[in-house]
């Protein structure tokens, strides 16, 4: 490795320890009962509601559809799959709020800016199943397929072979999808922010209007907001690893083979 990558590393390394050392130094002697109110309550709620939907929503279809094109060998279909990645979340959000601003063209089913916040978890539904079928996509070209036919001359049914002979390598693709996205959604501000309600907000949308709002007199609690947010990823995601470590290590050695 040369020293300017070297450097470059340390440098991206650097980068959260002095966004979470910055976000410490700024709720110093903040008071916490603060954000015990109804407006942060209820943000809390809703994000949980729509950052899970989503989340569990994308990785159910985009492994579905990456099982699919691999085994029917479609590969124009997953070229079409990747388009959604390049529409950016503002342009996505935009386009939903066009397609639905006057109700569904159709069926009329809902409309944007309903308090379900369907919308919202559609758009990103749609944003977030290409990524979620490229994460898969690929564990699926490194299985072992000796599992998958010992399990069809066992005669399993379909679901318990899946179970047996794909999800067990499936776990590490879709665990760091899983973090990505939760991650990304419960603190992003485009989508919600076009397409949501105003109470409640989601807590990337009411942290920014804290921040941005009122001489600057409640920035002190979306500084504490993001702080914790930020410590219950981390602890998630510690966690999650620290259990999966020994099966994801076997699997990893089984796919190897």
């Amino acid at each position: 490795m040369s020293r300017s990558s070297l450097w470059l590393s340390l440098v991206v390394l650097a980068l959260p320890f002095t966004g979470v050392t910055f976000l410490i130094y700024e709720t110093v002697g903040f008071n916490w009962s603060e954000l015990n109110d109804e407006a942060w309550r209820a943000s809390l709620a809703v994000t949980l509601y729509v950052t899970l939907t989503s989340t569990l929503l994308s990785l159910m279809i985009g492994t579905w559809l990456a099982r699919t094109i691999y085994m029917k060998r479609s590969s124009w279909l997953a070229s079409l799959l990747k388009w959604p990645m390049f529409v950016p979340h503002v342009a996505a959000a935009y386009l939903f709020y066009l397609l639905f601003s006057g109700g569904f063209p159709v069926y009329g089913l809902f409309e944007a800016n309903e308090r379900n916040h369907l919308v919202v978890i559609l758009t990103y539904v749609w944003k977030e199943v290409p990524f979620v079928f490229l994460m898969v996509v690929g564990t699926y070209g490194q299985l072992n397929h000796g599992y998958l036919d010992m399990a069809k001359t066992l005669q399993l049914k379909p679901l318990e072979q899946f179970r047996v002979a794909e999800w067990p390598f499936l776990v590490k693709p879709l665990l760091d999808s899983f973090w990505v996205l939760v991650a990304f959604i419960s603190f992003a501000y485009e989508v919600p922010a076009l397409l949501g309600v105003t109470f409640p907000e989601l807590l990337g949308v009411l942290a920014y209007e804290r921040l941005t709002t009122g001489l600057f007199l409640n920035a002190f609690e979306s500084y504490a907001v993001a702080l914790i947010w930020t410590l219950f990823i981390f602890t998630g995601v510690v966690a999650s690893y620290a259990l999966t470590a020994k099966q994801r290590r076997r699997i990893e050695r089984g796919m190897r083979r």
